[in-house]
């Protein structure tokens, strides 16, 4: 059965993508003054009533104020509040704190006139995941299905746990070091972010059990989010190349930078920009409506044509810092204009590059964490403030002055609130470099020929092997080195050019060959695509796999094929496939496992005489590593992960794939910095009696389940690697 990890680092949230929101052409976009309704300050007032939940009953509510854009609210002895905030085309923050100003509790929603809303632990767990710069850029009107997304989330109950037991202490949430915190809001992130479908054999799993920390592929994620692969230069690129009769038509996607294109023709060059993306944030993902802005180039006679599009210019780069900017300032849901908001933007860019705040360094930067510049944002926006920078700008857009204080009161709150995040690495850290479009091609370099009518591709490729051929492997499974090859674009001079990660590689095989875990895969910027290959199950003899190079445009194969080929060697009854998410720097994830008659394989000890085996220790990541047992005996098998070192330290997430018997077990979880976590037990035979799938019940199954028993894994004294 095919698997495939979508990770909707490859959509959803390319979707969601930070509230760039706020994007248009930056070229046209310097004045704002005087341009009508786009300019205003949407002063839209509405009052709500708002009623607190869970906190402690000895809890002096005098003591509390609730913290909003329009100001300081008490609370009655009812436990509720009247407020007044705005309507606006994002939602709102409300924050809850007490004579400390500590921050307790929290409620973020599109609020209307009149309506009940209440601030608890539920709504301040949906918050903070959704206040998220990778997040927040959600619309109002779309916030709902946002919601639904994080609460359906297998792991949105534990972290409701973990901030109630906060609450019930009086303790604030904003805690990067809260481990307990960290790793359930990590596992919601990757939950919500990245979806992963794998089948079993009955298309259903047990039951793991009441207190089962990780979620299985039973969880699936609303049909509209899954499998899109197109954005931001994940499979094809920052933008959509496609012809019309003499024409090339471009469309962007909500997070295209700003290009500065050439056309090269008949001795002679013409300017063909690519604007940056329009204003869509996640709506245009929710919506079906893909693309945001169309750009042509008609063809006049016939000949040659060479596209170059480039996004390492300064125009460019103060378009990405300038909308790095605005996640900040419309995750406030900051009732102002588009164009208000730009304004912003631009003022607290020149002010942080006169201070030696250097954003755009940052984000020119390729090896940049999307923290690095997050953290710098933040700490110019908080000097904005202190410098009374923020106010100026506000009075001058028409706000009170006191609103204009209560904004510099809440965005200080949601900076810290932003050190929480910087804990949680993985998946989530992966969006943010896309939503801040750091991701996308530097270059982007392609030809074609216009003879008769028709338009055919003029670019060459060659394609090489740089790893994973002659492997050998189990039968059935995944390869451990991934399928990796090197692509060089050809001019029609037959010498190299200016290298771009704007190809497409198409990895191909036969029946009975295996499959690979992306058909379609985009270079890097170094010009390399890889993926995975799971060996066919039922061919013992050596098995084959084609890859070829793909014209971006017309689709036409542009380079010779090349073949992998692998063995494979022996099968496995049980095995248990580790794999975690790429971080921005090394990060060494193990597995152990505790077989039925107490051996304990691990790195350390990485064979045993009844038949387990740990392939290889991945010191960097992101795996996989994989334990099997070539005889597996009936008992208990033991699964556990523990984080044993990386660079940021920070909380990663995981997936651990657990194959017996014809079925497949896919558990998802988090693990923080120098801790372990139990996964679960797989159980081979024994007596016990469990419903299967439709209805019946059997003997002697298979069962993956979280075991109370389990024998507790001893990290302290662990060998050093």
């Amino acid at each position: 059965m095919k698997r495939k990890y979508f990770f909707i680092i490859t959509a959803i949230i390319v979707a969601m993508g930070t509230l760039i929101s706020c994007h248009e052409n930056i070229i046209d976009e310097t004045q704002y003054e005087g341009q009508g309704e786009d300019t205003g300050f949407k002063d839209i007032q509405i009052t709500n009533k708002i009623e607190i939940k869970d906190l402690p009953n000895n809890y002096e509510l005098s003591e509390l104020k609730i913290l909003s854009l329009s100001g300081e609210e008490t609370i009655d002895i009812n436990g509720t509040s009247k407020i007044i905030t705005y309507e606006g085309q994002f939602p709102q923050i409300l924050m809850l704190t007490n004579s400390n100003d500590d921050l307790l509790l929290m409620a973020r929603g599109d609020f209307h006139e009149g309506e009940t809303n209440e601030m608890s632990v539920r709504s301040t767990a949906i918050a903070l995941v959704t206040m998220h710069p990778a997040l927040s850029g959600v619309k109002s009107h779309m916030y709902y299905k946002l919601e639904q997304l994080v609460t359906e989330s297998p792991a949105f109950h534990e972290l409701e746990e973990v901030i109630a037991e906060l609450v019930e202490k009086g303790q604030t949430f904003v805690n990067p070091d809260n481990v307990a915190l960290t790793t359930a809001l990590n596992k919601v992130f990757e939950q919500v972010v990245a979806t992963t479908e794998e089948d079993t054999s009955d298309g259903e799993l047990p039951n793991l059990g009441n207190r089962a920390i990780s979620y299985t592929s039973s969880y699936t994620r609303a049909p509209e989010l899954k499998g899109v692969t197109t954005i931001a230069g994940i499979n094809v690129g920052p933008f959509h190349v496609t012809t019309s009769g003499s024409k090339v038509v471009i469309e962007n996607y909500s997070l295209t930078p700003l290009y500065s294109g050439v056309v090269t023709h008949h001795n002679k060059t013409e300017n063909f920009d690519i604007p940056s993306g329009g204003d869509r944030g996640v709506t245009f993902f929710f919506d079906n409506s893909w693309g945001s802005e169309k750009v042509e180039y008609p063809f006049v006679q016939e000949g040659e044509y060479q596209f170059f599009f480039d996004k390492t210019t300064a125009e460019s780069y103060y378009d990405q810092a300038r909308h790095t900017i605005c996640n900040v300032l419309e995750g406030l849901g900051l009732p102002l204009s588009k164009g208000w908001i730009l304004e912003m933007s631009d003022d607290m860019l020149k002010f942080m590059t006169a201070r030696g705040f250097d954003v755009i360094g940052l984000i020119s930067n390729p090896n940049t964490d999307a923290w690095d510049i997050t953290r710098t944002v933040c700490g110019g926006v908080v000097d904005y403030i202190k410098e009374g920078q923020l106010e100026k700008m506000l009075l001058k857009i028409g706000t009170t002055q006191f609103a204009a204080q209560m904004t510099q009161t809440i965005l200080k709150k949601v900076v810290a609130v932003y050190t929480v995040y910087q804990a949680c690495r993985g998946a989530i850290n992966a969006v943010m470099r896309i939503t801040m479009r750091l991701e996308s091609p530097d270059n982007v370099v392609f030809g074609l020929y216009y003879y008769q009518g028709e338009i055919t591709t003029a670019t060459k490729a060659s394609i090489a092997k740089h790893s994973g051929d002659n492997q050998e492997g189990l039968i059935g499974h995944r390869l451990n080195e991934p399928i990796c090859v090197k692509v060089t674009t050809i001019g029609s001079d037959g010498s190299e050019v200016t290298a771009s990660n704007f190809h497409r590689v198409k990895f191909e095989t036969d029946v009975h060959n295996g499959i690979t875990l992306d058909d379609v895969v985009a270079t890097d910027p170094d010009g390399y695509a890889q993926t995975f290959w799971t060996l066919d199950s039922d061919n013992n003899e050596t098995q084959y796999l084609k890859a070829v190079v793909i014209d971006i445009v017309t689709g036409e194969v542009i380079s010779d094929e090349i073949i992998f080929s692998a063995t494979p060697t022996q099968t496995a009854d049980v095995t248990f496939t580790l794999d975690w998410n790429p971080t921005d720097s090394n990060c060494d994830i193990d597995l152990h496992v505790i077989d039925p008659e107490g051996h304990h394989i691990y790195y350390s000890d990485m064979y045993c005489g009844c038949g387990g085996y740990l392939d290889r220790d991945d010191l960097h990541g992101p795996g996989p590593e994989h334990i099997y047992y070539t005889q597996a005996k009936p008992g208990k098998y033991h699964v556990y992960v523990h984080h044993f070192e990386s660079d940021t330290r920070g909380t990663v997430g995981f997936t651990v794939t657990t194959e017996y018997d014809e079925r497949r077990f896919v558990n998802r979880s988090s693990v923080s910095y120098h801790d372990k976590v139990y996964v679960g037990t797989l159980e081979v035979g024994g007596n016990s009696i469990v419903p299967a799938s439709r209805g019946t019940k059997q003997s002697n199954p298979t069962r993956f389940y979280y075991d109370e028993n389990a024998p507790v894994l001893s990290i302290d004294n662990l060998p050093k690697k």
